[in-house]
């Protein structure tokens, strides 16, 4: 049998690891999934959306630490797709996209779905690569994942024009460039020894550059080796266990007055596997720049992400985990006793968190709700997040352990809950994998509960049903009091809708109902849906619609 480009291209995914891919098939790269059909080694997950496939796969690179991969056909399917590759930019995340294209004759000549990925995508990828030779499949593929994962992670494209993937080459064995990822020098470790020896009110603040277990746990040493509190960056809760007596709390949108005022008094922050953005610096205003500006340490494998935004003492380029190392085996430099501060921040922290189910309204059934999870989530749960105010809620009462795992999209982008069910459900099918969606977030990429039960996968999914595309309700409301428009939402049954794909359905509707279905949905077998009936009115944890009316 001919050895063909698209062989090249299997075999080259074979030699890099990926045992996993995602996407919806099309007729521009039907050569490829002829080759990949003669690799088992390749688990080929077909979806039902290239938007939900493209957020699957990201979803998967978060749980790896190595590139997401998706195929998706030329054109339409590509475009669906987009926002996957702007998840990936925006939470740099290595993603590496391979589409179809037209064959190279067509090309330039407005043929039938043409697309120019160079101009449509080059301000998003990190790199727009296309096959023109046969021969040049496996150094592209190289090259490719190469860059997804240097530097700031993201997403590249790698273009197929359907006659190439047919055309015969030789074969050729693939060496894996791999990324890059810097380390500190020995002068960088002592500088920052000794900034933290003479710092009294120093904060980490933490990303998700590096996400691994052994990570996880080198920080929490570097923090209890040298007192400091740590908090971490929107939806990356799960990066220090919150337990912990040093755990300071999530940087997300709805920072918290207490943890606002305790970080403004911070004389150290020293922010490590994070570009700085603006949610995590709320609104470029944290570390402060002036009047008497913060001292800041910024740790990122990336040098052009660091020293735009904010004055920096010392720009270490290096990925977070080696420098996380380096710190553990520097020696001690007199680090001055922190009892102080280390209780004023857990008495932020706690104000922050404070939430009592007793005193929870019985209208505020979402709540009670995630409070009855919260007590039944197991030891290495996996926690899946769609974006929407009723986040706030797992924010608040989930207290994640060492070992559980949160997946969503920082970005805020919607459809992101069922996708990370179904990839977290794949790679680790004897975990307990629960999503938490709203309404909006669901209807987008629900269709995926298809490939779960197909998959005879079990993940569980919550849906917050208050009929409206709530977050934007809530900014419409401050902006224009009482003057609804466009945030309305007419919903099917979800129960029923999940029945009729074959998953266990449920509802509550009254906060009483709450500890029984929760109990009787995560008993359940296989796939299952808890629709939650919630009023508007309680639009996220700790306020209400009235209230946040001008």
């Amino acid at each position: 049998m001919t050895y063909r480009a698209a062989d090249a291209l299997a075999d080259a995914l074979v030699a890099h690891g990926v045992d996993r891919a995602f996407g919806v098939p099309g007729e521009s790269f039907l050569a490829a999934l002829d080759a990949l059909l003669d690799r088992p080694q390749i688990d080929l997950v077909t979806c039902r959306h290239e938007g939900a496939a493209a957020l699957a796969a990201v979803a998967d690179a978060r749980l790896c630490g190595a590139p997401g991969v998706l195929f998706v056909s030329r054109g339409p399917g590509m475009a669906n797709a987009t926002i996957g590759v702007h998840v990936a930019q925006q939470d740099a995340l290595p993603l590496v996209v391979f589409v179809g294209q037209v064959d190279r004759p067509l090309l330039g000549r407005g043929a039938f779905q043409e697309v120019d990925y160079r101009r449509m995508y080059g301000g998003v990828a990190k790199l727009v690569a296309e096959v023109m030779q046969a021969d040049r499949m496996s150094a592209t593929i190289a090259q490719a994942f190469s860059i997804a994962q240097s530097g700031t992670p993201g997403p590249v494209i790698v273009v197929l024009p359907e006659d190439v993937l047919s055309e015969a080459c030789a074969a050729v064995a693939t060496r894996p460039l791999g990324g890059s990822r810097p380390k500190p020098s020995t002068d960088d470790v002592a500088a920052v020894a000794a900034l933290i020896a003479q710092s009294r009110r120093p904060v980490v603040i933490v990303g998700a550059e590096s996400r691994s277990p052994a990570f996880r746990a080198d920080l929490r040493r570097f923090s209890e080796r040298w007192q400091l509190p740590v908090a971490v960056t929107n939806k990356n809760q799960d990066q220090f266990a919150n337990e912990h007596p040093n755990w300071l709390g999530h940087l997300g949108f709805f920072v918290s007055p207490p943890l606002s005022a305790l970080l403004a008094e911070a004389d150290l922050v020293l922010a490590i596997g994070t570009r700085l953005g603006d949610v995590t610096s709320q609104g470029y205003t944290f570390p402060r720049q002036a009047p008497a500006p913060q001292t800041l340490v910024h740790v990122y494998p990336d040098g052009a992400a660091m020293a735009t935004q904010f004055r920096t003492e010392r720009a270490i380029v290096s990925g977070a985990h080696a420098f996380v190392q380096a710190m553990l085996d520097a020696p001690p430099a007199g680090a001055p006793a922190r009892h102080d501060w280390l209780a004023q921040s857990a008495q932020a922290r706690d104000q922050a968190r404070a939430w009592s189910p007793q005193a929870t309204p019985p209208a505020d059934v979402f709540g009670h709700v995630v409070q009855a999870i919260a007590t039944r989530l197991a030891p290495d749960a996996i926690v899946t997040l769609d974006a929407g105010n009723f986040s706030t809620w797992p924010h608040r009462l989930l207290s994640l352990r060492p070992a559980q795992t949160m997946l969503a999209a920082a970005c805020g982008a919607m459809g992101m809950g069922v996708p990370a069910a179904l990839a977290a459900a794949l790679r680790h099918p004897g975990r307990q994998v629960i999503a938490f969606c709203g309404d909006g977030g669901y209807l987008m990429t629900g269709n995926e509960l298809a490939t779960i039960v197909g998959r005879g996968l079990a993940p569980k999914i919550v849906v917050a049903n208050n009929r409206s595309y709530g977050t934007i309700r809530s900014y419409q409301e401050r902006q224009y009091p009482r003057r609804v428009n466009g945030t309305d939402l007419n919903n099917p049954d979800f129960a029923m809708l999940a029945a009729a794909y074959g998953a266990g359905g449920f509802r509550v509707s009254a906060a009483g109902e709450a500890e029984a279905v929760v109990a009787e949905m995560l008993a359940h077998p296989g796939p299952a849906l808890l629709e939650v009936v919630c009023d508007i009115e309680q639009i996220m944890a700790g306020t209400t619609l009235s209230a946040i009316r001008p």
